[in-house]
């Protein structure tokens, strides 16, 4: 296992009785930390997922790697659309996670050594910063031992031939072995915030998060257009977003027109709540001029005549529901 065995929430599942749209999207929205598996045949694909994005994945068979990150995601995609894969998800400590990572996106202390080069016992003592997220990887010609330390607690250690996370320190066995080698892995807890950890898509879901974000937003500027033509000016629209924490840094006001400039790796409930926002705001600043009865009115019939338009578009009937005019406050 290249990455160890948290809390199990659910395992060897059907792929048939998973919605992974709607698991994705919980991942987002929970900013969940743990392990996600697809079974399949005689592989096995463990994807990582950190504070809800997707930032390493592996596909196995025994100890060979056969894929790596995309191609795995795809592998994982692929097997779940023929219904081929059995899923488990486990959970686990964002620190435990935190320490995972830098093995794969920080710059290596030590990077294998014999491990009869050094003091065990210092070793631990120096993981055990307290500002510090440290993570000891121990090769030996049968196995990989991983020891996970975050702002000065030993965390657990696993070995990737079971994944087990054991929770008690016994690291001086395994520099016994003059064959072992030695990596160390240490960033400051500031430091960890500017790490480049990147987030793999699970391309079916985030594509429609993305074409679900555009459809709102052509709705958002119908509006506006709309209020335009009767003369209801909204000022400095740009000012709209601010404080929005998805839409704020994922769009860009032009023209009067609301465009996304960054990809939304967030879920779709939560762009949803930041839309229903963004056309009260629309409508409160508008209210303070022309009155609130008026603007409600106004909002109604526009609201009416998308529909009205789109009525053909059941994509749209089903995300407008939220954005309906009882659901907006002024």
């Amino acid at each position: 296992m290249k990455f160890p065995i948290g809390k199990e929430i659910y395992i060897r599942t059907p792929s048939s009785l998973i919605n992974i749209k709607e698991l994705i999207s919980w991942f987002r929205m929970e900013k969940f930390n743990g392990v996600l598996w697809g079974e399949s045949s005689n592989f096995l694909t463990e994807i990582l997922v950190y504070n809800g994005i997707v930032p390493k994945a592996y596909t196995l068979r025994e100890t060979e790697i056969l894929a790596e990150d995309n191609a795995s995601i795809e592998i994982f995609v692929n097997d779940f659309i023929a219904r081929s894969n059995l899923i488990s998800l486990y959970s686990l400590e964002k620190e435990i996670v935190s320490s995972i990572l830098i093995s794969y996106f920080s710059t290596p202390k030590i990077f294998q050594e014999e491990t009869y080069l050094f003091v065990p016992d210092k070793l631990v003592e120096e993981s055990k910063k307290e500002n510090a997220i440290s993570h000891i990887l121990i090769e030996s010609p049968s196995d990989k031992s991983h020891f996970l330390f975050s702002k000065g607690k030993f965390l657990g250690y696993y070995q990737e031939k079971d994944g087990v996370l054991k929770e008690e320190l016994s690291i001086s066995e395994f520099f016994e072995n003059s064959e072992n080698l030695l990596s160390f892995y240490q960033v400051g807890v500031e430091e960890f915030e500017k790490l480049n950890i990147p987030s793999l898509r699970f391309s079916f879901v985030e594509e429609d998060i993305t074409s679900w974000t555009k459809k709102l937003l052509e709705y958002v500027n119908y509006v506006v257009t709309y209020y335009t033509e009767l003369g209801m000016y909204i000022k400095n629209m740009e000012s709209l977003l601010r404080d929005l924490k998805i839409l704020g840094k994922s769009l860009i006001c032009s023209d009067n027109k609301f465009t996304i400039k960054n990809e939304i790796m967030e879920s779709y409930e939560e762009v949803e709540k930041e839309v229903v926002e963004l056309i009260a705001r629309i409508n409160r600043g508008l209210a303070d001029i022309w009155g609130e009865k008026i603007v409600r009115q106004k909002y109604i019939q526009v609201y009416k005549k998308f529909l009205e338009e789109n009525q053909n578009d059941k994509v749209i009937i089903e995300l407008l529901d939220r954005l309906n005019p009882e659901n907006i406050e002024f």
